[in-house]
């Protein structure tokens, strides 16, 4: 079972321990892998700021990734509604300079105007 949840561009910000970034991303979808529930999504950084900034994600530890676009928020609330999705863990994909990293994650305290994903 898959949802595409946004296929345009929006941003996602990405958290270490002791620094953060917004980057470019796209082509957001969940689905449904044997009882995990996965969010994945490309990095499209726009400008060297942010493809320095993408250099960090294979370099340091990411701790948090925050999910703000409320068109993808929604979507993911809706899939998640869906009586066939019952999913027992999470894990977030991040396609990055052609690799896909795998993130196990949970759902945060959730602020206003975005859905914390804390990586595990």
């Amino acid at each position: 079972m898959q949802s595409v949840l946004r296929k345009g561009a929006s941003t996602v910000y990405l958290q270490y321990e002791h620094v953060g970034d917004t980057i470019g991303a796209s082509d957001f979808v969940a689905k449904l892998i044997e009882g995990t529930l996965v969010i994945s999504f490309v990095l499209t950084p726009s400008g060297s700021n942010q493809a320095s900034d993408e250099e960090r994600l294979h370099t340091d530890k990411l701790v948090q990734i925050d999910l703000s676009d409320d068109y993808v928020i929604d979507n993911l609330r809706s899939f998640l509604a869906s009586p066939n999705v019952k999913a027992q863990a999470i894990q977030v994909w991040i396609t990055s300079k052609g690799k896909t990293l795998e993130f196990d994650v949970a759902v945060g305290p959730a602020g206003v105007g975005f859905l914390p994903l804390v990586v595990q």
